[in-house]
């Protein structure tokens, strides 16, 4: 017999399966971005958890832990407390007694845009926000400069941390160039055989099935295709020759 207290433990086992699974989606998001017709997939930068290290850049005492698209693998030990919340980036400070633990933004946050809306094949930004507080009004935050440079090998890696609450993370890799949509000439070849198809059975049909004369006037929609042939002649030059009346400048007996 099922008693109240079961139907009470049944149900926070499912509310914390809901919380966990709910944790686990909102730990990282998709390192995929479009812009009009160009796409960029930065996902080989994402440090997964079997990888545990996470990026590391170091700036004077300080010392910033970070992962891409995801919260980071690890949380730095002074950051452990049971205040600690997961997070894409820390900043931290351990030296001569003092320590310190600042989050530099939400994963929830994420937020895509150009490095130059007039030159989008220059890179990608990523920010995030909603860090601890720097000043008690501004949270701080973190954006990423993702750099175009395809002489890059691998993923590469932050390269440098500026900026106070405001964190820049520059960062040159290959995969901050866009790429563009691919298009087959498979497909090309295909709509011309099918093109061609369509005019020789229209053409067999007319002659065979409604009697017409053998000639280019059998052809599905000859005077369209014709129509056609003729603009393009007129848009093609035709070779330099002498004009009629050149030649009876130069040659004044000659016939026009």
């Amino acid at each position: 017999m099922v008693t109240l207290v079961d139907v009470m433990r049944l149900r926070r086992l499912a509310l914390s399966l809901i919380m966990a699974i709910g944790t686990a989606s909102a730990s990282q998001h998709s390192c995929k971005w479009s812009y009009k017709s160009l796409h960029w997939d930065l996902s080989p930068l994402i440090h997964q958890p079997s990888a545990i290290q996470d990026y590391q850049i170091s700036r004077g005492a300080w010392m910033f832990d970070m992962n891409v698209c995801a919260n980071t693998n690890t949380i730095p030990a002074v950051c452990q407390g049971p205040d600690r919340r997961p997070a894409p980036g820390y900043q931290t400070l351990v030296k001569d007694g003092e320590r310190a633990c600042y989050v530099m933004g939400n994963v929830n946050t994420g937020v895509w845009s150009l490095l130059d809306e007039n030159k989008p094949e220059d890179g990608v930004k990523l920010t995030y926000s909603a860090g601890t507080k720097c000043d008690g009004r501004t949270g701080r935050s973190m954006e990423y400069h993702f750099i175009c440079d395809p002489q890059v090998d691998g993923p590469g890696e932050p390269v440098t941390v500026a900026g106070e609450c405001r964190f820049m993370i520059i960062w040159q890799t290959k995969f901050a160039c866009p790429t563009y949509p691919a298009y087959s000439p498979l497909l090309a070849v295909w709509g011309l055989v099918l093109l061609g198809v369509y005019l020789v059975g229209g053409f067999v049909y007319n002659v065979c099935g409604r009697g017409e004369p053998i000639s280019i006037g059998a052809v599905p929609h000859s005077e369209a295709i014709m129509a056609l042939f003729l603009l393009c002649r007129e848009c093609v030059p035709g070779p330099k020759g002498t004009s009629a009346q050149e030649t009876t400048r130069l040659n004044p007996t000659a016939d026009v």
